[in-house]
């Protein structure tokens, strides 16, 4: 241990998560992580950004540890709420199923981390899919990514963020 924490000085702690950058695991090429932060990215071919209505997705990456065996890893979980169904979305869901992904997730504070980095995620459960019942209920799809990692979420710097964003797909 380094340092410890004050709470007390912490007012800009907003919850929620505005977007996702996804990209198969397979796609990066070159990376380097200097103290926690993504600070150099490399991936080829296209990345993939999500941009999700306010107050519904989120992200959690508790740490794990097993006394017994002595190990400690990170479970991590990304839900995506997406309030819409297409056949072109249909098919990119199905896509996606098909593939280890890293996810950069746009915290609502503009700051990003990455998930997956290490072993990918996948997806674990689209079943949420449906129109509702009442013109108010949602019609879309909840997606849940989850992996294991080894290491702590890293952050991600904002020009690797910029970067990879000149790589991006068209949306549907």
């Amino acid at each position: 241990m380094t340092t410890g924490y004050n709470d007390r000085l912490c007012t800009n702690g907003k919850g929620g998560i505005k977007s996702v950058i996804l990209f198969p695991l397979d796609n990066v090429t070159a990376s380097n992580i200097t103290a926690n932060e993504v600070d150099s990215l490399t991936v080829s071919g296209e990345v993939y950004q999500y941009k999700l209505k306010s107050n519904l997705s989120s992200y959690e990456a508790p740490i794990r540890v097993n006394k017994d065996n002595g190990t400690l890893w990170y479970e991590q979980t990304l839900t995506m709420i997406l309030a819409s169904d297409t056949k072109e979305l249909r098919a990119e869901i199905h896509l996606l199923a098909q593939n280890e992904v890293v996810c950069l997730v746009e915290k609502a504070s503009g700051e990003y981390v990455a998930l997956g980095f290490g072993e990918g995620l996948q997806v674990a459960d689209g079943s949420a899919y449906g129109s509702g019942v009442l013109k108010s209920d949602r019609n879309g799809h909840d997606i849940i990514l989850t992996g294991l990692e080894n290491d702590e979420v890293p952050d991600v710097n904002a020009s690797v963020i910029a970067t990879l964003l000149t790589q991006q797909s068209p949306s549907v």
